[in-house]
C-alpha cells in the first residue's frame, strides 16, 4: 500500500535530505582521502614533483592556474551571453521578414521557448515585428532585399540562378 498525502511528502522529503547529507559525507571523504581532487591540483603536484618546484614557486604556479581557470571560467560565461543574444536577434529577425502565419509556426516549430521568454524580457516579441521609430517597414516574405537576389536571374522556384564560371 502506497504511503499517501502528507506522510508521503515526508517520507520524500526525508529521503532527498538524507540522500544529500551522505552526497556531502562522502565527497568530504573521498578529497580528505585523496580519492579526489581538486580540479588543477593533479599538475600542480606532478609539475612541484618534476621540475622540484620550491613552496613559493608552488604557490606562485598554484596562483597561476587558479588565475587563469578564473578567466577562462569568465570568459565562458560571456560567451555565452554574447552567443545568446546573437541568436535572439537572429531570431527576432527571420521574424520580422515572415507573415503573420509563417511567424506564428516559426514561432512554436523553431523558436525555443526560452528565447521567447528573453524576447519579451527586452520588451520584443516574436507575435509582430518590431522595427524603430521611423524605421521603413520590413519588406514582404519572398521580397527580401538582397543585392544578389536583385540582379540574378531567377529560376521558376525563384531561386537565384547562378552564372557559370567564365
Amino acid at each position: 500500500m502506497a504511503l499517501q498525502g502528507k506522510y508521503g511528502w515526508l517520507v520524500l522529503a526525508a529521503a532527498l535530505l538524507a540522500g544529500s547529507a551522505i552526497g556531502f559525507a562522502s565527497t568530504t571523504l573521498a578529497y580528505r582521502m585523496h580519492w579526489l581532487e581538486a580540479p588543477g591540483q593533479n599538475l600542480i603536484d606532478r609539475m612541484s614533483e618534476d621540475l622540484a618546484l620550491t613552496p613559493s614557486q608552488r604557490e606562485q604556479v598554484g596562483e597561476v592556474m587558479r588565475g587563469t581557470h578564473d578567466r577562462i571560467t569568465n570568459m565562458r560565461a560571456d560567451f555565452q551571453h554574447q552567443r545568446r543574444r546573437l541568436l535572439l536577434d537572429a531570431y527576432l529577425k527571420i521574424a520580422a521578414v515572415l507573415s503573420p502565419q509563417q511567424r506564428a509556426r516559426f514561432d512554436g516549430e523553431f523558436v525555443p521557448p526560452r528565447f521567447r521568454e528573453d524576447a519579451l524580457k527586452m520588451g520584443r516579441s516574436f507575435d509582430a515585428p518590431t522595427a524603430p521609430a521611423g524605421a521603413p517597414a520590413p519588406p514582404a516574405a519572398g521580397n527580401l532585399p538582397n543585392s544578389s537576389a536583385q540582379t540574378a536571374p531567377r529560376n521558376a522556384a525563384g531561386m537565384p540562378i547562378s552564372a557559370p564560371a567564365p
